[in-house]
């Protein structure tokens, strides 16, 4: 079903508030019938319903319930309001990759991030394309604290702090998705877990173990929304540790591979040319200079 969509969207670049505002509607009023908008348009039904279309799909958003326009769509109404309709309506834009589908998917940024320290990482916001709002009272709050920086005169809100509450408003939103989706929030628990303990003997028992879940359960999340089972993300995430410490250090290899969790050198060896078709120390002298 469509109501079942998913708008994955991937930071950074971090996505940026541009207005919004609370609208009331009279019986009979019509949405407007938009075109080739560059931005997204968040829908918050307080009171009454909508009845909107997009790219030939039809929603009907009710009290309480949320819908999510996409940039660059035909936006249109498929009839009047048969009652008194309030919503808030928020759009923003962003520069980065976004998809929608029927399940949550894990994006990577199209802006490099450097990962010496490894604090940084990309992420990816999810967004019911419809759904029930479950925290009304906190989204509501949320949404009112935004949006009085600018439908009111006068203020002293400043851009950053704009932009600042929209992204806990969308943050809240991201945890509504997880809430209903936690194959999504075991898969990036997964995940978080191998990146904090690669350099450690992580095997699938040690995942089972950990997360109280069978090895095939935990494959099949995180293989669905990463693209690797959890075996192939730590070797994947060990070998790309490993290519960044070869070109910013000047470790021995057999150091390096010590702190990407391998116990024998020449193994770790090994895996670096099947995986880069070159050996580490050939990668570490072809990069010298370079960055």
């Amino acid at each position: 079903m469509n109501d079942q969509l998913v708008i994955s969207i991937a930071i950074p670049p971090f996505p940026i508030f541009i207005e919004g505002n609370l609208t009331e509607y009279g019986v009979g009023a019509w949405h407007p019938d938009r075109r080739n908008l560059e931005y997204f348009d968040l829908i918050f039904v307080k009171e009454g319903a909508l009845y909107l279309g997009e790219e030939g799909v039809d929603y009907t958003i009710r009290k309480n319930e949320m819908l999510v326009l996409l940039p660059n769509k035909h936006h249109y109404p498929l009839k009047a309001t048969d009652e008194i309709t309030k919503f808030y309506w928020i759009h923003f834009y962003t520069t980065g990759h976004y998809v929608q589908s029927h399940q949550a998917k894990q994006l990577e940024s199209n802006i490099p991030i450097p990962s010496l320290h490894f604090h940084n990482k990309f992420h990816t916001i999810h967004l019911s394309k419809k759904s029930q709002l479950i925290d009304t009272d906190e989204i509501y709050q949320k949404i009112q604290e935004l949006l009085a920086g600018t439908t009111k005169k006068d203020t002293n809100i400043s851009f950053w702090d704009l932009q600042q509450r929209f992204f806990s408003l969308i943050n809240l939103l991201d945890g509504q998705q997880h809430a209903k989706d936690s194959s999504v929030l075991i898969a990036e628990k997964v995940e978080q877990f191998i990146r904090e303990h690669f350099q450690e003997d992580i095997t699938n028992d040690t995942l089972v173990t950990k997360f109280n879940l069978h090895e095939n359960t935990l494959a099949k999340y995180l293989k669905q929304y990463y693209g690797y089972t959890p075996m192939e993300y730590l070797k994947e995430y060990r070998l790309e540790h490993a290519r960044n410490l070869l070109i910013k250090t000047d470790y021995p290899v057999e150091q390096i591979a010590e702190l990407c969790g391998y116990k024998w050198g020449p193994y770790f060896s090994r895996s670096f040319k099947q995986r880069y078709n070159i050996s580490p120390l050939k990668y570490r002298k072809n990069h010298i200079g370079k960055e």
